[in-house]
């Protein structure tokens, strides 16, 4: 019976860890996506007088709905696992209350039976009369057994009304956290359906400036592709730089790809309260149809904010153009990786500086839109920061 109880005992345990951390797991995500949500919110809510402001809203405006469309279907998920988690409560609880009944029913007949002996002249003469030392000794160790087993019963009992006291109180708390997120789910209906009015309204407020949206898409790509190339410039020189380098060299870089590589998921991002407004990959405008593919991303910061390295590293190249948006752009090397920092008014370093993780390179201009396009390379080819970055 006791093995019975600890077997109960610990798949209740076992069942409601596992469970809990798979609700906290969705919790926290989407505890991070209401912070996004929250960020968006504050910069979407700015003033976009000109195209480019527009667009940026725009793209802004498809983030934040998408975000929200993404915690709701994880708030779904929640609630499904919280309705799992009832669901096997409730088994738990319909198990303990027939198991008591069991122990109930069989510490009644042991009443019964030792109601029916209850005079201990009994239990001893039927000691004495034994014909012999060893039946005496057997019979002695029955009634002792025997009130053993009660004692063992009654605190089974206990035991199993403690369990099931218990889970009846969880029921109840998973019950009302069920009630309070379903209360959310529905408010964050509500707050996608406004999301889409506000990004319909964005829409055909650029539809009035169609012809300088596209002008403005345009533009953008070609920044795009001419970053490219200045990039791939940047690497190529270095790449000679390398060749010449020596063993000592070589392994400090070695070690330090190393720790870089050590690190991923846990870089911090270049921009404090990012949030990414351009993904990474191929984008392919919903609503205007325009493709290019993305070998960064567009982050979306306070106006005047710092753009700080994401780890320890060189800086390798600084170089600026003023007739587009990535105004000053810093490469970094670390190792076999690189990181380019792009839309900075100024910067606070300067080819051949050693810098650590969180240290400022640079500003963005307190008077433009507050992104930051931000590129991660592993031996010259791009990769996903969002892999990379927390």
């Amino acid at each position: 019976m006791k093995r019975l109880l600890l077997i109960i005992s610990i798949l209740i345990s076992i069942t409601g860890t596992l469970h809990a951390q798979g609700v906290e797991d969705m919790q926290a995500r989407n505890r991070r996506l209401k912070e996004e949500i929250a960020t968006l919110e504050k910069r979407i809510g700015t003033t976009a007088e000109d195209i480019k402001g527009q667009l940026n809203q725009y793209r802004m405006g498809q983030r934040l709905l998408s975000n929200r469309q993404e915690l709701i279907k994880g708030m779904e998920e929640e609630l499904a696992g919280l309705n799992v988690s009832i669901a096997e409560k409730n088994h738990m609880i319909a198990e303990l209350k027939q198991k008591r009944q069991e122990l109930v029913t069989a510490y009644g007949s042991l009443l019964r039976q030792a109601y029916r002996h209850r005079d201990k002249k009994l239990w001893i003469m039927h000691v004495l009369s034994s014909e012999s030392a060893s039946q005496a000794y057997r019979r002695w160790r029955y009634f002792r057994n025997y009130s053993d087993y009660m004692r063992t019963q009654e605190k089974a009992i206990r035991e199993t009304e403690m369990l099931l006291r218990q889970e009846e109180a969880r029921l109840v708390a998973l019950q009302q956290e069920r009630v309070n997120a379903r209360d959310q789910l529905a408010g964050e209906i509500t707050k996608m359906q406004n999301d889409q009015r506000k990004l319909d309204g964005n829409i055909k407020k650029l539809q009035q400036n169609e012809k300088q949206l596209k002008a403005e898409l345009r533009k953008r790509i070609q920044e795009q592709r001419k970053l490219d190339n200045e990039i791939q410039k940047a690497l190529a020189a270095l790449e000679k730089k390398d060749k010449a380098r020596d063993a000592g060299a070589i392994e400090a870089a070695r070690v330090l790809s190393a720790d870089f590589a050590a690190n991923k998921g846990n870089l911090p991002w270049p921009l404090k309260e990012a949030v990414i407004i351009e993904r990474f990959g191929r984008i392919t405008d919903p609503k205007w149809g325009f493709v290019f593919d993305n070998k960064g991303v567009t982050l979306s910061g306070p106006k005047g904010g710092n753009v700080s390295s994401v780890f320890n590293g060189t800086v390798a190249s600084i170089w600026m153009d003023n007739r587009d948006s990535y105004l000053i752009r810093v490469l970094v090397t670390h190792g076999e990786f690189s990181t380019i920092y792009c839309h900075m008014t100024d910067v606070v370093v300067k080819e051949g500086d050693q810098v650590t993780t969180g240290q400022k390179i640079g500003t963005l201009s307190p008077r433009g839109e507050g992104n930051s396009y931000f590129q991660l390379l592993r031996n010259g080819i791009p990769v996903n920061p969002a892999d990379w970055c927390r």
